[in-house]
């Protein structure tokens, strides 16, 4: 689980920073395009290459409601990022829209977190469901939207990276076979 996680986060991070990138437009797009790229094309090659042979998914009851709840929660966020957008653009904040969709995103990992108990996703959720709401405060326009889709790409992009360390500190201290499942991280 902690795997795909990862993945989609790293995702998730390419996707925000390329929306940033394309926000910025000129010479300071194609910048942050390529550097985007190298990080996230970094943090995928890390991933693949450090959690390559990790235990297989654990199964079993309680990874079943894991896996059940996190689904469920997942799937309760995404249609809030569709939600959101449609409520701020009918208020008339268009501005708003990257934001409201960040904003989903914190509540999420504090669920995680709650659920699996790993602490970096409370100070992620927390900065992710309190900074978007900083930042509608104090800027619009493309500023708004620039700064949003950097913090959104780099909080979700450092956070992969995090979680691949950990995977490769499991991996090397695991025997071979072994899948482990805890809701301690």
């Amino acid at each position: 689980m902690r795997r795909i996680g990862g993945l989609i986060q790293a995702a998730f991070a390419a996707f925000w920073l390329v929306r940033a990138s394309l926000a910025i437009g000129g010479r300071a797009e194609d910048v942050l395009v390529a550097i985007s790229g190298v990080a996230v094309i970094g943090v995928f090659t890390y991933a693949i290459r450090v959690t390559a042979g990790t235990a297989p998914r654990p199964a079993g009851r309680e990874a079943r409601r894991i896996e059940r709840s996190v689904t469920i929660a997942t799937i309760l966020e995404l249609a809030a990022a569709f939600v959101l957008p449609v409520i701020v653009i009918a208020a008339g904040r268009s501005d708003w829209v990257l934001p409201s969709i960040v904003i989903t995103i914190g509540p999420l990992l504090l669920y995680l977190d709650h659920l699996v108990h790993i602490p970096r996703y409370r100070l992620v959720g927390w900065m992710m469901t309190a900074g978007p709401v900083v930042l509608v405060a104090t800027m619009s326009g493309s500023a708004l939207e620039v700064t949003t889709g950097i913090a959104a790409g780099v909080l979700l992009l450092g956070t992969a990276a995090a979680g691949f360390r950990d995977l490769a500190g499991i991996r090397h201290s695991s025997s071979p076979g072994q899948a482990r499942l805890s809701t301690k991280a």
